[in-house]
């Protein structure tokens, strides 16, 4: 047989053979790409999950006047009447550096930190 054994032939077995390849190539990417997307997904479901567990407790919790009255206070800044509240700003509670602590600070340790703080190492 002749046909087997022209150069046309294995020219176009070779094409056929490349187009098969990129085929397949393009099928293992998206399997890929779908397999990163589940696993994604399912450990959004799982964290949802665990919040929606949380939240379910906490609505459980609220049956209780003074858990009640502890959430209104928190989440809300509620006060019973003649009660004074006082609602402080973060500034006030977290201590700001002293002259002593900056000077003790080089410059190489305080750029490392802000990289640390940036990349929330």
């Amino acid at each position: 047989m002749k046909v087997f054994s022209s150069k046309w032939f294995f020219c176009l077995l070779a094409v056929i053979l490349l187009l098969m390849a990129w085929l397949l190539y393009k099928q293992l990417i998206a399997k890929n790409y779908l397999q990163t997307k589940l696993n994604n997904l399912e450990a959004k479901v799982s964290s949802l999950d665990k919040e929606n567990k949380l939240l379910e407790q906490e609505a459980e919790g609220l049956d209780d006047p003074d858990r009640l009255e502890e959430a209104s206070r928190r989440l809300y800044v509620l006060k019973k009447p003649g009660e004074q509240a006082m609602v402080m700003p973060e500034e006030l509670l977290v201590p700001s550096p002293t002259p002593e602590t900056v000077s003790e600070q080089s410059f190489f340790g305080a750029f490392w930190q802000k990289i640390k703080t940036f990349f929330s190492f």
